[in-house]
This record gives C-alpha cells, structure tokens and sequence, in this order.
C-alpha cells in the first residue's frame, strides 16, 4: 500500500501501477480515519489544506522533510487524537490554536526546530 492506510475498511479493491500496490477504500465514512505519510522523503510545508479533513483521526508525517510551521488550520481536526510530525524541520511555535483540540491524546512533535511554550487547553 502507498501512503495512506485506511483501517477497518469494509470494502477496498487493490490496484498496482507501475509496481505500486494502490489501495482504495469506497468506505471513507468510518469512525478510524487514518492518514500515515511516514517516511516518504516529503520536503516542503505542511500545506494549510490539511485541516478540511475533518474527520480525521489519525495523522502521521514522521520522519520526512518538512520545514516551515505547523499550520494553525489543524485546529478544524475536531476529532484528531494523534498528530505525529517527529523528525522534520518544522521550525516557528507551536500554534495556540491546537490547544482546542480536546481528543488529541498523543502529540509527538520532538527533533523539530520548534520555540516557544506548549500551549495549554482546557
């Protein structure tokens, strides 16, 4: 599978391309959306589109090459209750908006270039 792993998927189909194994899920509308990007050499920022996915779970970007900052637009993850940016070069604070995220249970954003303090929620 490329990319992103889609869990507890009731009816996907495999196609592969070119000697990549492509999974599609026609279920999306599960509780356990998962999004994992590891280890794929992406370079660049974290685009602020990213936040639209609204009923996302699950969101791992470690280790790649990211640089810039963490985008303010994830606070729109309602339900996100793991974001995993480990090892990137993702510089600037850690944006005051996330502290709204109330399932967030695991945040791992160590080997970063970030300042400042941890916001604090609620």
């Amino acid at each position: 599978m490329i990319g992103i792993d889609f869990y507890n998927c009731d009816n996907s189909s495999t196609t592969t391309t070119k000697g990549l194994d492509l999974v599609f899920c026609s279920n999306l509308m599960n509780k356990n959306r998962i999004i994992n990007l590891s280890r794929n050499r992406f370079e660049g920022p974290i685009p602020n589109i990213i936040g639209d996915l609204a009923g996302l779970r699950k969101l791992n970007l470690s280790p790649n090459h990211l640089e810039g900052h963490i985008p303010a637009s994830l606070h729109y993850l309602f339900v996100l209750e793991s974001l995993d940016l480990l090892s990137n070069k993702i510089g600037r604070e850690i944006p005051q908006q996330l502290a709204s995220l109330t399932f967030l249970a695991v945040l791992n954003l160590s080997h970063n270039q970030l300042v400042g303090c941890i916001p604090k929620g609620k």
